[in-house]
């Protein structure tokens, strides 16, 4: 029998972005907001949209389109979106110096990064991959350690419309090739290494090895989270993350996706 620990206090349900949009559309009880979701699915997710006030660049026609089947569903029909607008561009011209990430390394490192910081990086690496030839619809591999560089990295494929590929920190070449090949990833962005349990870890090495038995990639940007010695060029094909960004415009325009366009590929 499970126990309860915690029950949020009657201020605190008030307070509740749920206790609100129940109170917006006249729904009474959570078990009547659950049902109300499932039989109405278009209400519910419209309703959503509005409440969050998620910007499309245009509206959608229809919520949902099931005529292919449920398998092949169609959200959001007709309109036309970019995550990164959407979770990035919006809230840096609304809140500029609001912190959008707070990183802690294992060693203790803090950093804090504001939504004009983070659009500005997102926004120059987007020219950088613009100008390698990357485009709408073109994978991108995205083998990196955990740190702002790496959500920069997610937005900047996402406002060229790239498909990027999450590829585990942790993972040997062959698996990192693996989902390379099967994207046919034309870039692979990743880092010198990180640290992991007081140990520097290579990551430039493990990519290298990827990107060789990988013909689709053409490029290997490399940040230089540990400033070693593996971030040097070493081929046509390497591409240094800090130069790359220099020189770059630290605006982007963000380009109006179709609302069923990939953001990314998931491999589980």
């Amino acid at each position: 029998m499970s126990r309860v620990v915690w029950r949020p206090g009657e201020e605190y349900v008030e307070r509740a972005n749920v206790t609100r949009f129940m109170q917006v559309h006249g729904i009474e009880t959570y078990d009547d907001l659950v049902r109300r979701s499932q039989d109405d699915v278009g209400w519910f997710w419209d309703a959503v949209v509005k409440d969050l006030g998620i910007q499309f660049f245009r509206p959608y026609d229809r919520v949902l389109d099931t005529s292919d089947g449920v398998p092949w569903s169609k959200w959001f029909v007709g309109g036309r979106i970019n995550l990164a607008h959407v979770t990035c561009d919006t809230w840096a011209d609304r809140t500029p110096g609001a912190v959008a990430i707070t990183w802690e390394g294992e060693n203790g490192e803090v950093r804090r990064v504001t939504y004009r910081e983070l659009r500005e990086t997102a926004d120059r690496l987007a020219h950088g991959l613009t100008s390698l030839g990357v485009r709408a619809g073109d994978a991108v591999g995205i083998f990196m350690p955990m740190a702002p560089e790496t959500v920069a990295a997610t937005l900047a494929c996402a406002k060229i419309g790239a498909v990027y590929l999450p590829i585990f920190s942790g993972y040997a070449p062959d698996a990192v090739a693996t989902r390379l090949n099967d994207a046919r990833a034309e870039v692979l962005i990743t880092a010198d290494g990180f640290l992991r349990r007081g140990q520097e870890v290579g990551m430039k090495e493990i990519a290298d090895a990827a990107a060789d038995a990988s013909p689709s990639v053409r490029k290997v940007i490399t940040w230089s989270r540990l400033g070693r010695s593996a971030t040097r060029p070493s081929s046509d094909r390497d591409v240094r993350w800090d130069e790359l960004l220099e020189g770059q415009p630290d605006r982007f325009d963000t380009i109006s996706l179709d609302s069923e366009h990939p953001l990314f590929i998931a491999y589980t």
